[in-house]
């Protein structure tokens, strides 16, 4: 795909309809059923290096839906360069999917070559910033193609911060003109861990740099919520997703994120279907 035709793709005012995780558990009822699905998701790391059934998935769906990429390893807080070899294997998918976009979570989640086990928070400050900044800008030369970075959750605050989430993450998205995965969820998570005001926190994000919208389900265990991909998504961030989207003033990619406890083809088509149903209610005719 041309750069030209990479940035008509990837311009957030264009509009996929609602998409779902890939999951090779769910491969023959993509195949088999009718459903409500309009593009898929895979997560990179399940699929860079792999043939056999991986591969033969995404043949199988390149060409009939749209499909992104959304990783894990490019650890966008940490101070070292991402390692060569796994640049290049994500160069390779990006390039075997024909993906409109990839993303990253907006976190360290590696450090002198070791990995972590959850996505840990970068430290809000203007150096934190300049690096990470310096670090996307890479990414976009290396990959030339349109790149997203997603707010994470996080379950405790550092003293060490010098500005609010909502400011690093403005002025990321200003700087090197990416775009936003939006995580609804995990904006409602941070709410109830750690007093965010979520409809605060969504109001000082430029909406116009929002690609993709992820929906999923979390958990709650004893005194904290915790992010899990486990569930359906829960009343309150369907409210907050229809609240959001009056607020940009248009439909936006969203996708039903599940990778825990998977439940049957048809319980996560059901999820796109409601989703739908919130961007046909605030705005007629775009599912049609």
């Amino acid at each position: 795909m041309e750069n030209a035709e990479r940035e008509v793709a990837a311009d957030p005012r264009s509009f996929l309809g609602v998409g779902a995780g890939l999951r090779l558990e769910h491969e023959r009822g993509i195949f088999e059923t009718s459903h409500h699905i309009d593009w898929f998701e895979l997560i990179s790391e399940n699929f860079m290096d792999y043939g056999g059934k991986p591969r033969r998935a995404i043949a199988n769906l390149k060409g009939k839906y749209p499909l992104v990429c959304h990783g894990l390893g490019l650890s966008l807080g940490s101070c070292e360069d991402v390692p060569p070899d796994y640049c290049e294997a994500l160069r390779e998918l990006l390039d075997f999917t024909e993906a409109r976009w990839f993303s990253d979570h907006l976190c360290i989640s590696s450090s002198l070559k070791h990995h972590y086990h959850d996505l840990l928070p970068i430290l809000k400050t203007e150096d934190s910033l300049e690096k990470t900044i310096h670090k996307i800008r890479w990414i976009q030369r290396f990959f030339d193609r349109p790149f997203a970075i997603e707010n994470i959750t996080y379950y405790g605050e550092s003293r060490h911060h010098t500005m609010e989430e909502s400011e690093f993450i403005t002025r990321l998205l200003a700087e090197t003109s990416c775009y936003l995965l939006l995580d609804i969820n995990n904006v409602y998570v941070n709410e109830k861990n750690l007093g965010h005001k979520a409809k605060a926190f969504l109001t000082r994000l430029p909406s116009d740099r929002v690609i993709q919208i992820h929906l999923a389900g979390h958990e709650q265990r004893q005194d904290f919520v915790i992010d899990t991909h486990g569930s359906a998504v829960c009343e309150e961030v369907w409210e907050l997703y229809e609240w959001y989207l009056k607020e940009a003033g248009r439909p936006i990619n969203t996708l039903i994120e599940w990778d825990n406890n998977l439940p049957p083809f048809e319980t996560l088509d059901a999820q796109v279907v409601r989703a739908k149903g919130v961007l046909e209610k605030l705005f007629p005719g775009v599912s049609s």
